[in-house]
């Protein structure tokens, strides 16, 4: 069955090949997902001492789920080598700025025979992680054939992709069952793997490592980004983070409304597109609603009533939340099933949200449990909302105290998902161990 699904996706590599020439997007790290190994990144990883574990997270959203993770697991075993492989170049330019200096990141390769084969030659890796939800068949069943364990962390299915595994679950099922173990991120999830799979792959629920990596900064940091952006004291702060098609027109809609409902308050709108190819968009549609645009890129500051912030780079939005005062969270209004609705409550800000929730469903729930959780279908709907929580501080105290308290409830994905990685490595004959010993002895380090 492997040998047919290599064939597969060999014809169809051949098939998009042209978008993978002519698409910018696609063309990102293309030479490696192909299995050509760069000079350097080859040297610099036979000259590693043991052997990597290897984290694969997509792009952008799942780095930062495997950030902490990551982090923590160097902490620990500080000397052992570390391998990053994101599918995205978003992703990948996050991941060298974050874990660059303490890890080797790589694009990840097509899962093709020969694609898959170099780079495991060239890893040589004590253990594979994915995050959150991919599954490669060829990747999987090549590190079965090598004795290298598989783990997914930070386990995700959402309901609309378990009915599509479920009409494939015999094939589904010969190579989850090659992964050594599952991490869900909830007991929903963790039921929707036990389903798929039969009881035949050891499954816990560990938490989302998201909101391990929702913490927040010091104060003083803050202020002194509310004060570069010359945001007064008494403004109040609109942020619309990770927006996509058609929630920037909703979004300006909504605050234009804003501005002539409560003139007497100053209010500031903040936009991040969640994917950069869509950033000089956003600003065109910014000015065509009549309002200037601020680009982060450039460090601009506002100045008048009409002023628009476009968060034009990657990986800061978390970091804006902190000068908020309502935000609204996309991938919602657009089909996409919505992100992380949690990461607002990092800085007890009141979170909005459209209805498409399918891949946040959980902590939707959870947090419209504690009224904490708005949902708006359209523009007047956003504006509605956002004059009833920005007319009252105390609502919006209460509310952001309320979804605070749930994200902290919501964390320890970290220490569980370590634990998930030093058991199998374990039952892998103390791998983890005797790699990090032999790393240390090779280095000169005495206990």
């Amino acid at each position: 069955m492997t040998a047919f699904y290599y064939i597969a996706t060999t014809l169809l590599l051949l098939v998009i090949w042209p978008v993978l020439i002519f698409s910018s997007k696609a063309r990102f790290g293309v030479g490696q997902k192909l299995g050509f190994i760069p000079s350097p990144v080859r040297q610099r990883l036979k000259a590693s001492y043991g052997k990597p574990i290897w984290f694969h997270s997509v792009s952008v959203g799942e780095f930062n789920a495997a950030f902490p993770l990551i982090k923590a697991f160097h902490e620990k075993y500080p000397s052992h080598p570390v391998v990053v492989s994101t599918t995205t170049g978003t992703g990948q330019k996050l991941a060298l700025e974050r874990v660059g200096d303490i890890a080797q990141v790589i694009y990840f390769p097509y899962d093709t025979f020969f694609s898959v084969k170099s780079w495991l030659d060239a890893i040589n890796p004590v253990l594979f992680v994915i995050v959150e939800t991919e599954i490669w068949p060829g990747l999987i069943s090549q590190c079965k054939d090598r004795g290298v364990p598989v783990v997914i962390v930070n386990g995700r299915i959402s309901p609309r992709s378990f009915k599509s595994y479920a009409r494939i679950k015999p094939f589904f099922q010969r190579y989850v069952k090659m992964i050594s173990r599952i991490g869900a991120q909830t007991e929903n999830e963790a039921d929707r793997y036990r389903s798929l799979t039969d009881g035949l792959v050891p499954i816990v629920t560990m938490g989302n490592l998201k909101c391990d990596g929702l913490q927040p900064k010091p104060a003083e940091e803050i202020a002194q980004l509310r004060n570069s952006l010359e945001i007064g004291a008494c403004d109040l702060v609109f942020i619309a983070g990770s927006t996509h098609e058609g929630e920037e027109a909703a979004v300006l809609s909504a605050y234009t409304q804003l501005l002539k409902q409560m003139p007497e308050r100053t209010i500031r709108l903040i936009i991040a597109p969640r994917h950069p190819q869509r950033f000089d968009r956003a600003a065109e549609l910014i000015k065509s609603a009549g309002l200037t645009v601020l680009r982060h890129s450039r460090a601009e500051r506002f100045k008048s009533d009409f002023d628009v912030y476009l968060i034009d780079s990657i990986g800061h939005l978390a970091n804006f939340y902190g000068i908020a005062s309502v935000a609204f969270v996309g991938g919602t209004i657009a089909p996409v099933g919505g992100h992380n609705v949690l990461e607002p409550y990092t800085y007890k800000v009141p979170v909005l949200a459209g209805p498409r929730l399918e891949k946040a469903r959980d902590f939707a729930r959870l947090l419209q449990d504690r009224d904490a959780l708005f949902v708006v279908k359209n523009a007047n709907e956003m504006a509605q909302e956002l004059k009833r929580l920005l007319s009252d501080d105390n609502l919006r105290q209460e509310i952001g105290n309320r979804g605070n308290q749930l994200l902290l409830d919501s964390q320890g994905a970290v220490k569980k998902g370590l634990v998930i990685l030093e058991e199998t490595l374990s039952l892998h004959n103390g791998q983890l161990q005797n790699a990090q010993e032999s790393s240390e002895s090779a280095r000169g380090v005495t206990a």
